[in-house]
């Protein structure tokens, strides 16, 4: 007994995977200039079939334009496709015309495969949205993508009656639909099984109950009525009423009529049966007439529950088409990811600017300007496994990165020892010293790290996004006068922005650098400018078929220049200080043109394109000091309220494979209003440490928010 319930087991288990083994990769979409044959393959996903054995059928329609294969080696002929009237094992010709709208071939999955490889399709010039189905059925079943209902031909190779064909139909079953004797209610259905029976065959249709009033039998339509009376006595049958939508017409038929051939039906000797004749007209038998196939039609009843995994559609957008309606940035993917790409390149100058006028701020707070040690250098931001000697390194990497020239041309290798004759050389050390007699040992350096992680919202039409970012920023800076501050900084910040969550993504790496000063006024008033060079490069990954998971890819480059003004009025209450500020950021972003590489022809050109930025701010930083006997602890909260006035900026492109078809969007910001609440520290030691942190939360006016984490750290030397 456990051995047959094992044995039934594995059986159930075996035809299950069988069953959901059956399956037909397509395309998703496919997108292209169509005036010429366009391989469906050039979408990245090239059409095949797996899971299925024996000898199939495989059909492909076209709603409009044509379609067809180019490899049709070892494929072998089916009953009224590409010009053949029988199945036969001879191979096909004819599949690869150019001038059919629909094509079918028989064999084996490796031979179909081949065949399928090579589908192609072109357009007719006025449709935009073509669709091509294909179907997959085991050999001698037909789909008709018209009506979704699936026939079949049977040769009884000997007459057989009416009445047995009727109960030989509904005694099957295909894919979970139930059979029976075709009935036929439109001419696209009439012509499809013309094209199929190639002789007489039995239909559904029959007055066997009530002379001359003609209803079909079976299946979906069984009791609908589709002619009163015989052809000379039309109408003339009480209480038959021709259900609407069934009618038939007689030949001589005009354009889109089907249905009885001429003088018929006319009950000669008691016909009470339709059959359809090889040109597609009808007529009536007697049951036992000679007749000895039958056309049975799968789909529609009631209950049908379909297993077939065997049938696909693929919408085509035909560029060229005069119907065409396709907007390239109507896809999300890449609608979102270069809303991204702006957002992104806002952010970037946002962190910079930001944490030089910290710095700004810092050195107000503590009234220190005190440097930084490599070999003490400490960032908080610390991963596990990093040594004493990491920081050193990095510090001395952003050195080098901007300004190896320098080095280079000086034989140095930056040390501690002589980090400062490295600074000395610098433009801007040379410019103060010569114009103000400001000497390179008065410099200062100092140093701060970010993390940040933040996101976009869903929207309607829209993705949602999130990003993370991680950011160092390197600077030297002089005491230039009594609380005032003259300095440069050099800044590294990666980020990765992910698009939804379909693979859609893209990783910035930003370099900046940045001149600052702060000049006070009296001792209340303090003017904060700034200004700052960068190049950024977006290496990008567009998702283009979400369901193959087909990607192409990119990179973007773009420069840019920004900056901020910044007026501070301080007001001191006792132990309590109040900063209130206002501020003008602004900014110009170059991105450069660039092409999307990948297997799919969905991948673009993009044009170049410029973007404007301007923001004003106002805000209030309340600060405090707490004195101990070997440090002193200065904890602030600020709240900063932000109007981004960014102007739209208008991106084109087009794709690769037709570039006569251009496409543009207006890229806007997706948020005005910005609000921003900060807390943190700034911790001086009396050894001449100098230890800070701060903790950023930015909403965006309900479309997403950003969260930052900075800590940074001095030393005296």
């Amino acid at each position: 007994m456990k051995k047959l319930i094992l044995t039934l087991i594995i059986s159930i288990f075996a035809n299950f995977n069988y069953a959901s083994a059956e399956t037909i990769t397509m395309p998703s979409s496919l997108t292209a200039d169509t005036t010429a044959f366009v391989l469906l393959s050039t979408s990245g996903t090239t059409p095949s079939i797996s899971g299925y054995s024996g000898t199939l059928l495989v059909t492909a329609v076209a709603s409009a334009g044509n379609v067809k294969i180019i490899t049709q080696t070892a494929l072998k002929r089916a009953a009224g496709y590409c010009g053949h009237g029988s199945d036969s094992n001879s191979i096909i010709t004819g599949c690869d015309d150019d001038g059919r709208t629909e094509i079918g071939f028989r064999g084996t999955q490796t031979n179909i495969n081949a065949g399928l490889a090579t589908l192609s399709f072109k357009g007719d010039g006025s449709e935009g949205s073509p669709t091509i189905t294909l179907s997959v059925t085991a050999e001698g079943n037909n789909y008709n993508s018209d009506n979704g209902h699936y026939y079949k031909v049977v040769d009884n190779t000997s007459n057989i009656t009416w009445t047995a064909a009727k109960t030989a139909a509904e005694a099957t079953t295909l894919n979970g639909l139930q059979g029976y004797l075709a009935s036929v209610s439109s001419f696209a259905e009439n012509t499809f099984i013309k094209s199929k029976t190639n002789g007489d065959s039995w239909i559904g249709g029959s007055d066997k109950d009530v002379e001359g009033c003609w209803k079909w039998t079976s299946g979906p339509d069984a009791g609908k009525i589709f002619q009163n009376g015989n052809h000379n006595n039309i109408g003339g049958v009480s209480s038959c009423v021709v259900d609407t939508g069934y009618a038939v017409q007689t030949k001589t038929f005009s354009s889109g009529d089907f249905g009885w051939n001429t003088n018929e039906p006319n009950d000669s000797s008691g016909e009470d049966y339709a059959y359809i004749k090889t040109d597609g007209s009808w007529n009536d038998y007697r049951n036992n007439q000679n007749v000895s196939k039958y056309v049975i039609e799968y789909g529609g009843s009631a209950g049908d529950t379909p297993t077939s995994t065997g049938l696909t559609t693929l919408t085509i957008s035909s560029l060229e088409a005069s119907g065409s309606t396709h907007q390239a940035f109507n896809d999300k993917q890449l609608s979102g990811i270069v809303e991204a790409q702006t957002e992104s390149m806002k952010r970037h100058m946002y962190n910079s600017t930001n944490s030089i006028m910290d710095r700004m701020e810092q050195f107000r707070r503590t009234g220190d300007n005190k440097g930084l040690q490599l070999n003490d250098f400490r960032l908080v931001l610390a991963e596990q496994g990093v040594n004493n000697h990491t920081h050193a390194k990095l510090a001395k990497h952003y050195l080098q990165k901007y300004s190896k020239k320098i080095a280079d041309k000086q034989g140095l290798s930056l040390t501690d020892n002589n980090i400062e004759k490295f600074i000395s050389e610098l433009p801007l050390s040379k410019y103060m010293k010569q114009e103000f007699n400001l000497k390179p040992n008065k410099w200062a350096m100092w140093s701060v790290g970010s993390l940040s992680k933040g996101g976009l919202n869903f929207n309607v039409g829209q993705l949602g996004r999130k990003n993370e970012s991680n950011g160092f920023t390197l600077g030297a800076d002089l005491d230039w006068s009594d609380n005032s501050l003259l300095g440069f900084a050099l800044r590294d910040e990666v980020e990765d922005v992910t698009i939804s969550g379909d693979g859609t993504k893209y990783k910035s790496d930003n370099s900046t650098l940045s001149f600052y000063n702060t000049w006070k006024a009296n001792d209340k008033n303090y003017v904060d400018t700034f200004i700052g060079l960068g190049q950024t490069k977006q290496a990008t990954t567009r998702i283009v078929d979400v369901t193959n998971n087909t990607k192409v890819t990119g990179e973007l480059k773009s420069k840019q220049a920004f900056g901020a003004i910044k007026y501070n009025f301080k007001k001191d209450f006792k132990l309590v200080n109040f900063n209130n500020y206002s501020k003008v950021n602004f900014g110009y972003t170059m991105f450069d043109a660039y092409s999307e590489k990948g297997d799919s022809n969905l991948k673009l050109n993009f044009d170049n394109r410029d973007l404007k930025s301007y923001a004003v701010s106002i805000g209030s930083l309340i600060e405090s000091r707490i004195d101990f006997r070997s440090s002193k602890l200065i904890p602030f909260v600020r709240i900063d309220i932000t109007e981004d006035l960014t102007e739209g900026s208008n991106l084109k492109a087009n794709y690769v494979s037709s570039s006569s078809n251009q496409y543009s969007k207006s890229i806007s910001k997706d948020f005005s209003a910005i609000i921003r609440a900060e807390t943190g520290f700034d911790w001086n030691f009396n050894n001449g440490w100098h230890v800070s942190t701060t903790l950023d939360r930015i909403n965006n006016n309900g479309f997403g928010h950003q969260n930052y984490l900075k800590f940074g750290a001095n030393k005296s030397f």
